[in-house]
């Protein structure tokens, strides 16, 4: 995807609320909008705490990765969390081999927690968070599709809005209209067996 002026970007975005909204998605999680994330961990390690002011998103995420960062887009984190399924879990080392370098993948045990359970997620979906680790976008299938423009566009607006309010990051960096060119990759961007995208 090219160029597109700015109100095309605002269209793209209206245009995915409203097709959440159509599906129901948007009215079953309003209350988790704006939420901080629920608290999870994998194998006692907590992904989540270390990416305050970050945005951080999951998904299947190489060349959104490398189009973000060539476009200055800075501290967006990806991490992957593979669901407790036996057979997901039998394919954990084939998606770490797949996953570009520097995006962790995170194996759920058997005994924790399920972390889609947590976030209500299912699997495909993305979950994008701002710099203050609140939802802003639950974005399931088929809308998760990297190909469609939805992703993308809840990242970009994540990364460069505030979104929720209140977040102190965003107006203390100066940050609420533009971003610095610095890209740091962390695990998972929350992707129900392979998505998680924190800004």
């Amino acid at each position: 995807m090219g160029y597109l002026p700015p109100t095309t970007k605002a269209f793209l975005l209206g245009l995915v609320i409203v097709a959440t909204i159509a599906e129901g998605v948007v009215v079953d999680n309003q209350t988790r909008l704006c939420q901080p994330a629920p608290l999870w961990k994998i194998n006692g390690i907590e992904p989540m705490a270390e990416m305050e002011g970050q945005v951080t998103f999951c998904l299947n995420l190489g060349s959104l990765q490398e189009k973000l960062s060539g476009d200055g887009m800075a501290n967006v984190s990806f991490m992957i969390v593979n669901e407790k399924t036996p057979p997901s879990r039998a394919m954990y080392w084939e998606l770490k081999r797949h996953t570009p370098k520097g995006i962790p993948v995170f194996q759920q045990q058997i005994l924790e927690p399920d972390v889609w359970q947590i976030l209500q997620g299912n699997k495909d979906d993305f979950l994008i968070y701002d710099r203050c680790r609140k939802l802003t976008f639950h974005i399931q299938l088929p809308y998760s599709f990297l190909h469609l423009p939805y992703v993308e566009a809840a990242v970009r607006y994540t990364s460069r809005k505030d979104y929720c309010g209140n977040c102190s990051w965003y107006y203390l960096n100066g940050r609420n209209s533009s971003m610095s060119a610095h890209s740091k990759s962390i695990p998972n961007y929350l992707h129900r067996d392979k998505h998680h995208i924190n800004l």
